[in-house]
């Protein structure tokens, strides 16, 4: 070995050395250090989460999936759907985001006829496939919901919903409370919910057309209240997702022989507070706009 190749091979170890010497008490190793404890939460919180979907007494919760959805509602909706033997129909979601990630994408992807309404821009072309789905952009206010609906409807060729999911993070009971008003009964109605308030507790937030969620938890309305809603219609709630506990699941009265498994109380129905475990991972996952827009323009109406 030459001599210049012997000090550059010295100099290449000192420098290895320092940075690595530098590296344990800098910024950098402070921040792998906390990367490597969000990972550890994280697979904590993963084996809770497993533990909980297999002992918790809700037999639905043990289907919890994500597909499109923010965390386990995919699933929990496809085994309600398996249930009471519905395998295609018209969806509506009101909050549907830009359309990335909500909990009718996965019926949309499988060839259901959708309509989404939400105030932001759609991240992919609305206009991709008509005859399946149709998007407009509005702010829902429990004054426009049902006309929105109605206009939704109209562009499908459809005069009902199955499956309806509200998640507007605030005034979901007032629409709710709107639609139902209107006679729109859907077999399923997934509706985000305030979870931090359990039963038999009853709140609900003053109704505020213009509201916009200020990330407080002094907003929603209670599983209490939405149940009272609901059942005033001949719904019953079936579930509350596992991972967040913020979307409730109500279906019609008449299907409830297909759930008698499932508790009746609504306190052990209610889920409560909680944090999802695929919270990093998920960020490594994203759904790609690109992907959704060519999946719905792929898929034909069943």
């Amino acid at each position: 070995m030459s001599f210049l190749h012997k000090a550059l091979n010295r100099l290449r170890n000192k420098s290895t050395n320092w940075f690595h010497s530098f590296a344990q008490g800098s910024k950098l190793h402070y921040l792998q250090e906390t990367l490597r404890q969000a990972q550890l939460s994280n697979d904590y919180l993963m084996s809770l989460w497993l533990q909980g979907r297999q002992t918790h007494p809700n037999p639905l919760l043990q289907h919890g999936r994500k597909y499109f959805s923010q965390a386990d509602e995919d699933g929990i909706l496809l085994e309600i759907l398996r249930r009471i033997e519905m395998t295609s129909g018209v969806c509506g979601e009101i909050g549907c985001g830009d359309g990335l990630e909500n909990n009718t994408l996965n019926l949309l992807a499988r060839g259901w006829r959708t309509m989404w309404i939400d105030a932001v821009p759609l991240a992919f072309n609305a206009d991709c496939n008509p005859q399946l789905f149709t998007y407009q952009r509005e702010f829902v206010t429990a004054e426009n919901v049902v006309s929105l609906i109605r206009s939704g409807q109209e562009k499908l060729g459809v005069n009902h919903l199955d499956v309806l999911s509200i998640d507007v993070d605030g005034n979901d009971g007032y629409l709710a409370r709107e639609v139902l008003a209107a006679g729109i009964f859907p077999s399923v109605v997934v509706i985000e919910m305030n979870e931090v308030v359990p039963p038999p507790i009853e709140f609900t937030q003053p109704y505020n057309p213009e509201y916009v969620w200020d990330k407080s938890k002094n907003t929603g309305w209670s599983l209490q209240s939405l149940a009272n809603l609901f059942s005033g219609h001949s719904y019953t709630c079936v579930a509350c997702n596992l991972q967040t506990g913020v979307n409730a699941f109500f279906v019609q009265n008449r299907y409830l022989a297909k759930f008698a498994d499932v508790p009746r109380d609504l306190s052990e129905i209610f889920v409560g507070r909680s944090i999802h475990p695929l919270k990093y991972r998920d960020r490594r996952t994203s759904i790609d706009k690109n992907l959704v827009e060519a999946i719905v323009r792929m898929t034909r109406p069943l």
